[in-house]
């Protein structure tokens, strides 16, 4: 083969690649058009759908056979006198001040109404919710109320639940009468929690 037939040969192998080439990219855009129209005439079904007053209808979604379960929280609570939460959640409990609980105050043990006199607890700082947990002749120094329960549970022998949270265990004696740190809790408002915390 000579030089000019190479070249020859050469472009018309290029110019078929091209072709082919040529066709793919053809066959690649075709799609996007047709995709294109289909959108095109749904638009204009829509538009005179509505421009002949149709409407549409919303419907509940597919049910996936699982039964769930409603927290209920408007029925839950009726009954209990609590606070009225006017502005969004209560802060989260983070120290003692915030319930104008004062350093020294003496904790009590409530299980289920009556108090226990082995068992109490002193608030060691009004900061945090640090305080110095006593079972008998027994003391420790926790970080907080959940702490504290866990301590007292283990030194009664007590089973402890999954998750204690500590202020239905603790409380105060108020008028002769034990009150728990939850009722103290929900007792107060958000604004004054917020006040006292200080942030």
């Amino acid at each position: 083969m000579t030089a000019d037939k190479k070249i020859m040969h050469n472009t018309q192998t290029l110019k078929g690649n091209m072709s082919e080439l040529n066709n793919l990219v053809q066959e690649t855009l075709k799609p996007k058009t047709e995709k294109e129209n289909e959108q095109e005439i749904i638009d204009k079904a829509k538009k005179e759908f509505f421009a002949k007053g149709g409407k549409v209808k919303k419907t509940n979604p597919a049910s996936s056979g699982r039964k769930r379960t409603s927290k209920r929280t408007t029925g839950s609570n009726k009954g209990k006198k609590n606070a009225p939460t006017v502005g969004g959640r209560k802060p989260v409990l983070n120290c003692w001040k915030m319930l104008n609980i004062k350093v020294g105050t003496k904790l009590i043990w409530i299980d289920g109404g009556k108090t226990c006199d082995k068992t109490s607890a002193v608030v060691l700082d009004d900061f945090s919710m640090k305080l110095e947990v006593c079972y008998g002749k027994k003391k420790k120094t926790v970080d907080g109320l959940m702490r504290g329960e866990i301590f007292a549970r283990s030194m009664k022998k007590l089973p402890c639940p999954k998750k204690p949270q500590g202020w239905d265990k603790w409380g105060i004696m108020k008028d002769g009468k034990p009150v728990s740190i939850h009722s103290i809790y929900d007792a107060t408002t958000r604004e004054q929690l917020l006040k006292r915390r200080g942030y």
